[in-house]
């Protein structure tokens, strides 16, 4: 595999000051949603050069399949282990992508954003959540059928989670992540327990990043609502989904797509 270094610096630092420059909402959790995430002359290469489906393998194929036992939601995963399936002249592109998705220097500048909301999360104050050691995962998803999945959190060791979209135009937007409040017993009688406040645009070049945890002060609810068949098919949905862990390597040891942060590689 061709590892290309200066491409995988120049896709991190994009996305570093894409990150800084979108300010972060704070309801109902501190989350951001990211447009111009990549280059665009990257995200072109990008979109030319998504892998063949021999090379995904099913995600939960007892969970997500179609009539025919067919998978409907299946991933490669970044930077290494998958990438080994697809062919040679594809993989330096996503291992740099991948890399820099997955190097210290867009970890920090999420974490940073999300300080607040990450601190009950490790037991620490806003400023030590930079401190803290964190494994990291990436994948290539493509999914070929409607799913919902209603609101919920993760559980641990899953701290933070960035959805970026890879769509060639604007045709499926209404299937981004739904984040939602939750209302008191008081409440209740008069409408859901949970309502979408927010639902992440799903155009080309862009993303969302929230700490899907519970906690006392703005649990991160999350979802997907169903989607309009009528209006939307299943075309296929692309998506590159990064997860962010607490552990340690003995925790992780039996996934081999999770991974230290580390820093970005150097010539």
């Amino acid at each position: 595999m061709n590892k290309d270094i200066s491409l995988c610096n120049r896709i991190a630092d994009h996305m570093v000051q894409a990150i800084a420059n979108t300010p972060v909402d704070l309801v109902p959790c501190q989350h951001a949603m990211l447009n111009g995430v990549f280059p665009q002359d990257i995200y072109g290469d990008m979109l030319g050069n998504i892998p063949e489906k021999g090379a995904f393998r099913p995600m939960n194929l007892g969970t997500f399949h179609d009539g025919e036992g067919n998978s409907t939601r299946d991933l490669i995963e970044l930077p290494d282990v998958g990438v080994a399936r697809i062919p040679e002249d594809q993989q330096g592109l996503w291992w740099a992508v991948g890399t820099a998705i997955m190097s210290s220097d867009v970890k920090s500048a999420v974490f940073a954003s999300l300080a607040e909301d990450l601190a009950p999360v490790f037991n620490c104050a806003p400023e030590e959540v930079n401190d803290q050691p964190v494994f990291v995962s990436t994948a290539l998803r493509v999914e070929t059928e409607s799913y919902y999945m209603p609101p919920h959190f993760d559980e641990d060791p899953r701290v933070a989670t960035m959805l970026l979209y890879l769509p060639e135009d604007d045709s499926l937007d209404g299937l981004g992540t739904s984040l939602y409040d939750y209302a008191p017993k008081w409440q209740r009688p008069f409408r859901p327990a949970h309502r979408e406040l927010r639902r992440a645009p799903f155009l080309p070049n862009s993303g969302v990043y929230f700490s899907g945890n519970e906690r006392k002060k703005r649990p991160g609810w999350h979802g997907f609502e169903r989607a309009n068949v009528e209006k939307l098919g299943d075309a296929p949905r692309v998506s590159l989904l990064t997860t962010w862990y607490s552990g340690t390597e003995a925790t992780h040891a039996a996934q081999p797509d999770i991974v230290p942060v580390a820093p970005l590689p150097q010539a």
